[in-house]
């Protein structure tokens, strides 16, 4: 944790909200991206997030270690998630979002779009849990003991859940080599 970010949990755990404001603004995505890969949802997951932060917000007394925040943050986003998850008796399917081909070249937009498909498609096979590791520790580069807090499973637990999805996306993925390897998820290198 930096100075700054250190400044602001502190002055959140004094009260004040802008602070907090300015804290979580960043770790908004991530909040809503883990919230999505429990119940499936973009509405749900939206939902979830904001619950989180704003249990967050009055719990912030609660925060042990100021320098834990973002994993403290999390878990409360996975443990709401995981209680809506509970509730839900189905989960709608996952629809990949298209984006606009831009510049000269829309072969080159096609393409990737196609590619980012696959690669979806790739990630929603996998089991639930292995998704959420491999997202959390490739994806959004935490580390496996704070992957391991966020889902409430043992370091050792995320290890194997993501080598098994390397495998796996791996296998699937393997005609996309280059597109995988100079995308934002990593996943061909060595499974070790």
């Amino acid at each position: 944790m930096d100075a700054r970010q250190a400044s602001l949990v502190a002055r959140a755990r004094g009260g004040d909200a802008g602070a907090f404001d300015e804290l979580v603004r960043p770790l908004w995505p991530r909040a809503y991206s883990l919230a999505l890969h429990f119940v499936q949802d973009p509405g749900t997951a939206e939902d979830v997030a904001q619950e989180a932060l704003t249990r967050a917000w009055l719990r912030m007394g609660q925060l042990r270690d100021d320098a834990a925040f973002t994993g403290w943050l999390f878990r409360i986003v996975a443990n709401l998630a995981r209680n809506v998850r509970g509730r839900t008796r189905e989960t709608p399917v996952e629809r990949v979002p298209e984006e606009q081909a831009e510049g000269p070249e829309p072969e080159a937009g096609i393409v990737a779009r196609e590619q980012r498909a696959r690669l979806m498609v790739a990630l929603f096979a996998l089991r639930p849990a292995e998704r959420v590791a491999v997202e959390l520790v490739l994806r959004d580069e935490l580390s496996y003991r704070e992957a391991a807090g966020i889902l409430g499973i043992p370091t050792g637990s995320v290890k194997t859940l993501v080598h098994r999805a390397r495998a796996k996306l791996q296998q699937v993925l393997a005609e996309d080599r280059p597109m995988v390897e100079g995308g934002a998820l990593h996943v061909l290198g060595d499974v070790r």
